[in-house]
This record gives structure tokens, C-alpha cells and sequence, in this order.
């Protein structure tokens, strides 16, 4: 009996699989507070989606079901910034072959202007070049100009326009990409 116990444990309780990019928590102090930085998980998903409700006034460009994919893909690192248990802070990256894409990042209004936006997308950028990449994307909207005056100062180039890119405002967007290294 034991021996076909032995065979089929590896069957019964399949291990989930690892995910390529995982995250070590973290503590950091930004104007006297400390703050966590940890990987996001499912369960986070609610206070999530209530850091973007407060931010696009009510609306939620990412929906529940599109966080549960893009927490589950492999490839891809979503972090939180908290402040004791509030979520604060957001950023998502995904890697692909030799690139990396931060997919969204958010910044509660409350703590903005604070330096939380620049150490989560340098963190990213740290990540992307652990993982070999070669370069890091993002878009923006054409209308935000403090978020593009932050990706500039940290290195970011426009590269091109995507037209219409935010359906909700039919908003172009502007393609900013980070070389890690030389051409």
C-alpha cells in the first residue's frame, strides 16, 4: 500500500508553479515613515482596486479579473508599498525575453510627491537587471506631464506616440523605454 501511496503524493498535491520573479519584503523610510514593500498577492486584490477608485475618481481602468490574471502570470511582479496595513503604493512589471514593461503603477494622493513613485520604479528597474534585461517600457499619457518629467529624470526616452491609446479618453500615450545597456 505504501509503495502506490508513494507513487500517486506526487499527483495528488501538484505544487503551484513558481513564478520566474519573485520579490524579497522590504522595510524603507521615506520623510520619517516607515514604509513595507512586499509582492502582491490575490487577496491584496480589493485594497487594490480602492488605491484606483481613489485615484481615477471612482473609475477602475483594471478590472478584478484582469489583476488576477496579471498577479498569476509568471513572468510578471507586482508591488506594494504599505503603510501599516493601507496600501500606499502599486507597481506591476513584466518580463518578457529581454525586456521589461512597467505595467501600471499608482501612488496613493495622499503620499505623493514623497519619492514613493521613484523607489518603486527603480526597484523595478534593479529587478530588470537581475533578470538580464536590456531595456525597460512604459506608457504615459500625453497629458501627464509630472509623471514624464519623473520618467525623464530616471532616465526614460520617448520613443514614439501610440494614438488613442486610453480608450476611456481616446488619450494618445507616449512610448518611454530605459536602455540598461549599451547599443
Amino acid at each position: 500500500m505504501w509503495k502506490k501511496f508513494k507513487y500517486f503524493w506526487p499527483f495528488l498535491f501538484v505544487a503551484p508553479k513558481k513564478k520566474s520573479v519573485d520579490f524579497i519584503p522590504e522595510k524603507f523610510i521615506i520623510n520619517h515613515s516607515i514604509l513595507n514593500i512586499r509582492q502582491a498577492q490575490i487577496e491584496d486584490i480589493s485594497a487594490i482596486l480602492l488605491l484606483e477608485q481613489s485615484l481615477y475618481q471612482g473609475e477602475e481602468p483594471w478590472s478584478r479579473a484582469i489583476f488576477q490574471t496579471e498577479l498569476g502570470k509568471k513572468n510578471s511582479l507586482y508591488l506594494l508599498v504599505l503603510q501599516s496595513q493601507l496600501v500606499v503604493g502599486l507597481i506591476g512589471i513584466r518580463i518578457d525575453n529581454r525586456k521589461a514593461h512597467i505595467t501600471n503603477l499608482m501612488v496613493d494622493s495622499a503620499w505623493q510627491k514623497r519619492g514613493i513613485g521613484t523607489y518603486l520604479i527603480r526597484k523595478v528597474i534593479e529587478v530588470a537587471q537581475e533578470k538580464g534585461c536590456e531595456e525597460v517600457s512604459l506608457e504615459v499619457r500625453e497629458d501627464n506631464l509630472n509623471a514624464q518629467k519623473l520618467y525623464q529624470k530616471l532616465g526614460f526616452v520617448t520613443t514614439f506616440v501610440w494614438p488613442n491609446y486610453y480608450q476611456d479618453s481616446r488619450q494618445n500615450a507616449f512610448n518611454m523605454v530605459l536602455k540598461l545597456v549599451d547599443d
